[in-house]
Parts: structure tokens; C-alpha cells; sequence
């Protein structure tokens, strides 16, 4: 059978299923690292991968390399062309954690609506006196801008119509048709300008990398707030610092960064009205079993030459 190279610690039953159906498994300790190591994967048949960067130079030392599996569905730290050029196939683990991320975006959002991060940090520094803080917002009623309305940013659709009344406006060039409630509209600019909160959930590629910048939250309405749990490079970032800091934008949760791990330089770090997780919206109990186990499936069903879910 295949020798199946997991490069980051992944959920068991995917590495359960993948032996169970005869394969060699190898699992490299990265500990958070994004190169590896091309001589602990030279002989793999497949990789299984989740941030880590499979470069044309490692797919080059890799001869026996038939199938890239993705833990998730970003395939951003892949070189597509290298592994077309080289015949190897790539998957994805579409919708396996599409509701994990979708809440911790609307999580995110709640939390930045009600001040939550200043008024816990404060309640720690001066007490009781935390209550005179500035008042945090309802979001029942208000306006939700969604951009990209794939299987997570229709989820969060969904939350915000059924579960706080919210009017949902949707920007997707990909769709005809959005949940039922949603207003798709063909004006991306209509979106930032009427929305009181943005949630940007586009994928990245090269029409919409650095998509986001200085000229769409000058059209934000003073005071929204603004998420990202898609990928870093789908904003400028320092125009997403310029907004902050000037007071224009009233928070942001961003679950992504440009440079990841973001440096602890960074201002983003020293603003109280940003919340700021390490690519961790994916990152529960649910979540990591599903797209372990649709990994593993994948990988799975190609040597077996049968349907494959997640196939690019």
C-alpha cells in the first residue's frame, strides 16, 4: 500500500482510517512550524498537509508523490502549478469545518459589539468601575455584509436572519443565489456602505488578494466592525490599521493575519477593540475529527480509484 506522510498533528481517526485501510502512516512533529523538512518526506506517496508549505521545490524531491491531501479547504500554501506539472493531485476537506468558522466569525463579531475586550480587561484593572465603559451595541436589526457566500459565509447568513433579525447584504461574483432572506447584490461597494458589521470569507486567489484595502473601509460606516476569517492577504492590513487607529472602524476580529504568526509587534496586538486568534476559528472538537477524517477519506479513496469528495 501507500506511504501517507502526515505533516501536522492531525485528529486520530484520520490516521485510524488511513491504517486501517493498509497504509504506511509517518506523522512528523512540525510544532507549529510552515517548512518541512524535504528528506522526512522524499519517499511519500501522499501528503497530508494543513498549513505547512508544499513548495515546487518540495514536490520536486518528492518522486513518488501522487495525491497533496488538504486538511481544510484553503490550498493557499500549495504550489498548484508544481504539482499539476508534476501530475499530482491535489484535495480539499470541503464543509468539514465550515460551522466551526462560521461561529467563532459570529462569536467574534458579538464580542466586539458588546465591548467584551475592553470591559473584561478593565473589570480586571479597576473593578466595578468597568461599567461606566463605553456602551457596546445591539445587533438585532442591524446590518450584516457578508463577502463571499460559500458554505461558510451562508451559514453566518443563516445566523444572523434567524437568530438576530439581522438584514444580511451578500457579495459573491461565484453565486446566483443566496439563502433564503439574503439580498445578493452585484455592488461590492453597496455592501461595505450600508453594513453596521462586514465578514469577508472570500477565497484567495489572485483576483481577490489584497481586495481589501484603504477605499473599501473608508466606505464603512464610522463605528462598524469588521471581520476576517478567511486569509490575511485578502486585506491590506495596514490600511485595516490606518482605519483602526484613526477611529473610523469601531473593532475587528481577525482570525488571520498577513504574516502568520503575526509578530507581537504588531499594533494590532496593542488594540483594545481588536480581537485576534492564531488561525483558530477552525479549531474544535467537531471540526477537527471532520476534516481529519474527510482527509483521510480522500487519500483513501484515491488509491482505491474510487469517487473522491474534495478533488481539484
Amino acid at each position: 500500500m501507500a506511504k501517507i506522510v502526515v505533516t501536522e498533528q492531525i485528529d486520530p481517526v484520520g490516521i485510524a482510517l488511513l491504517k486501517a485501510a493498509g497504509h504506511e502512516v509517518a506523522e512528523l512533529d512540525m510544532k507549529g512550524g510552515i517548512a518541512v523538512d524535504p528528506a522526512s518526506v522524499k519517499d511519500a506517496d501522499a501528503l497530508l498537509v494543513r498549513i505547512v508549505e508544499v513548495t515546487k521545490e518540495l514536490i520536486g524531491r518528492c518522486p513518488n508523490l501522487k495525491l497533496i491531501s488538504k486538511h481544510g479547504v484553503g490550498i493557499d500554501n500549495i504550489d498548484m502549478d508544481a504539482a499539476k506539472a508534476k501530475g499530482v493531485a491535489v484535495t480539499i476537506a470541503p464543509g468539514a469545518n465550515s460551522t466551526s468558522v462560521a461561529e467563532h466569525a459570529f462569536a467574534m463579531l458579538i464580542a466586539l459589539a458588546k465591548n467584551l475586550p475592553t470591559v473584561c480587561a478593565k473589570y480586571r484593572e479597576i473593578g466595578f468601575g468597568a461599567k461606566n465603559c463605553a456602551p457596546g451595541i445591539e445587533i438585532t436589526g442591524k446590518t450584516l455584509g457578508v463577502i463571499g457566500c460559500g458554505r461558510i459565509g451562508s451559514r453566518i447568513a443563516k445566523m444572523a436572519r434567524g437568530g438576530f433579525d439581522m438584514k444580511v447584504l451578500a457579495y459573491d461574483p461565484y453565486i446566483a443565489e443566496a439563502p433564503e432572506g439574503v439580498e445578493l447584490v452585484a455592488d461590492r461597494d453597496r455592501v461595505f456602505a450600508e453594513s453596521d458589521f462586514v465578514t469577508l470569507h472570500s477565497v484567495l486567489n489572485k483576483e481577490t488578494e489584497g481586495g481589501v484595502g484603504a477605499r473599501e473601509f473608508a466606505l464603512m460606516k464610522r463605528g462598524a466592525i469588521f471581520i476576517n476569517c478567511g486569509r490575511g492577504p485578502l486585506i491590506d492590513e495596514q490600511a485595516l490599521i490606518d482605519a483602526l487607529q484613526s477611529g473610523h472602524l469601531g473593532g475587528a476580529g481577525l482570525d488571520v493575519t498577513a504574516q502568520e504568526p503575526c509578530p507581537p509587534e504588531s499594533p494590532l496586538f496593542a488594540m483594545p477593540n481588536v480581537l485576534l486568534t492564531p488561525h483558530y476559528a477552525p479549531t474544535t472538537t467537531e471540526a477537527a475529527a471532520a476534516v481529519s477524517r474527510v482527509a483521510a477519506q480522500n487519500v483513501i479513496d484515491f488509491f482505491e480509484n474510487k469517487p473522491i469528495e474534495g478533488l481539484l
